[in-house]
């Protein structure tokens, strides 16, 4: 583990464009951007050597991801495997980073050896398509990373929650509530601030409709704070042989799948009842306007 490596961590609400920044910076020539790849997701995976080493004998034989998920019956770590379908890893990519982090005596009992896992495999699609650094996205568990990359570069997506709430009552299987997700849409954004704060952290916060509305000049922004050129090809992103486009899921898919545009920028203004936003407003307790939203 080489804490001088600087990767790139997004972090968002679910259905605040995380996915979509993550696509764009996965398109520049130097940067290879994996996916949902969360540290929490390998807690419950293993409690043994010996659970270990039979999944790796699955991996052994078993060639189809999709095939390979049906044969683990820990929910989480099929979680992670199909995600890492996202990032162009098949199951033999898998196999070897397990046998590497094995061989290597890491463990998966801490949030450093999980993360080394993690690094592993986006590491092996930076190799791959010959780039020079690797990120993905990341949870808010900022100090886990931090305490192996101290140099890391963190990047927050703040898009209007009554939005984000609109996405989540039509998209996926989420059961927020307009009080839980208040509650929850403030909590992520203050706990970003804290390290914003930090004056010894790179982290920077994007707003969803600047992003969208004017694309160039935000994408410029993020790139002068993680020190790369800024290429105009990156809006073409969605016309790019990217990993997440031979994925076989993921909710954001329809979406990255055409350019940036700011068609879904104040949907919860007919998707809403009044009650819903007050609602919503009511439990962020004051976030909304800090960020600019009325």
């Amino acid at each position: 583990m080489s804490i001088n490596e600087k990767p790139i961590f997004i972090r968002g609400l679910s259905r605040s464009g995380g996915t979509l920044i993550t696509t764009i910076l996965d398109a520049h020539p130097e940067i290879a951007m994996s996916y949902e790849l969360y540290p929490s997701l390998l807690e419950t995976a293993f409690n043994s050597t010996a659970e270990i080493n039979s999944f790796i004998k699955i991996l052994k034989k078993e060639n189809d991801i999709s095939n390979l998920a049906k044969k683990i019956k820990d929910n989480n770590l099929k979680k992670f495997i199909l995600r890492c379908d996202r990032g162009g890893l098949d199951s033999k990519d898998i196999e070897s980073v397990f046998i590497e982090h094995l061989t290597e005596n890491n463990n998966f009992d801490t949030p450093q050896g999980r993360l080394e896992l993690i690094a592993k495999c986006c590491r092996k699609k930076m190799k791959r398509e010959g780039k020079l650094r690797w990120g993905l996205k990341c949870n808010n568990k900022y100090q886990d990373y931090l305490s192996v990359w101290p140099d890391a570069y963190f990047l927050n997506m703040i898009r209007d929650g009554r939005d984000v709430l609109a996405s989540q009552l039509t998209t996926g299987s989420f059961k927020a509530t307009p009080e839980s997700l208040g509650i929850s849409w403030a909590a992520t954004h203050r706990a970003f601030k804290k390290i914003v704060d930090n004056e010894s952290t790179n982290a920077y916060e994007i707003c969803y409709e600047k992003l969208v509305s004017k694309p160039d000049e935000e994408l410029k922004r993020i790139f002068i704070f993680l020190g790369l050129d800024y290429h105009e090809k990156l809006l073409d992103f969605h016309n790019q042989n990217l990993t997440i486009y031979s994925a076989s899921s993921h909710l954001s898919m329809e979406r990255i799948s055409v350019g940036i545009d700011t068609s879904k920028v104040n949907r919860w203004k007919s998707e809403l009842t009044e009650q819903q936003a007050e609602e919503f407003c009511d439990a962020a307790n004051g976030l909304m306007s800090e960020y600019g939203y009325k």
